[in-house]
């Protein structure tokens, strides 16, 4: 199957799951982790969806699946353990031009989802093109534990450095040199073993003339405390 990988933003666009079990759970968790409003249609939630729905947080239709219910929506996921009602919603969508994905089932497809890992903002994607879902799960594991949970804080130090670095230099011709001199040096390392110190030190001796002490240690105990773990 050829594909083409894109990463889709989706912060507050209307997405539908067709289905409440523990497959459409799995997609609904992952599109509010988007940041999209996300609708649900089922005769039945599992307690972490119905939560969702008493809290507000997901809009629930308590009611079979009809053609309607794709319009106006962004992405439609179908996640039922009905194959006529998942090619139903697979052909509405399709005749929208709305993109569609039906769990374990390619041919209802016209985008892929695949296998994923997420540290924060990272997210590292892994696909066969539907040749074998098992090679990708086995690569999305190694990944795992290649690219552990330090990268969460580490990309939100650097995202919160170039942000600051930006705002006050913005079009300096020594920033792209910076940015590159951070990602190639020790601080990942320091970052990993919560040597806070230690990632001070650093970021000190590439940035000390253009940030101030007290910013970069501000920006490293941000980077700490919201996004360890």
């Amino acid at each position: 199957m050829k594909t083409y990988p894109i990463f889709i933003l989706l912060e507050d666009k209307p997405c539908l799951v067709v289905g409440g079990g523990s497959v459409g759970e799995r997609k609904v968790l992952d599109l509010l982790e988007a940041g999209a409003r996300v609708t649900v249609v089922s005769k039945d939630l599992t307690p972490t969806l119905t939560k969702l729905a008493q809290a507000g947080e997901i809009r629930y239709l308590n009611e079979p699946f009809t053609p309607e219910q794709v319009n106006g929506m962004v992405l439609v996921l179908a996640a039922t353990d009905d194959q006529e009602v998942n090619a139903r919603v697979s052909a509405a969508a399709q005749a929208g031009g709305i993109l569609v994905n039906v769990a374990d089932a390619p041919e209802y497809c016209n985008f892929i989802v695949p296998a994923r890992v997420r540290r924060g903002e990272l997210t590292l994607a892994i696909s066969t093109g539907g040749a074998s879902p098992a090679v990708a799960q086995k690569l999305r594991q190694e990944l795992e534990q290649r690219f552990g949970p330090e990268y969460k804080p580490y990309l939100a130090l650097l995202q919160g450095v170039r942000d600051r670095l930006l705002r006050e230099r913005r079009d300096h011709p020594e920033n792209a040199a910076l940015f590159h001199r951070l990602a190639a040096g020790p601080l990942l390392e320091a970052v990993a073993v919560g040597d806070r110190a230690r990632v001070v030190a650093v970021l000190q001796e590439i940035l000390g003339h253009a940030l101030s002490p007290q910013v970069l240690g501000e920006l490293t105990s941000e980077a700490f405390q919201e996004n360890w773990g």
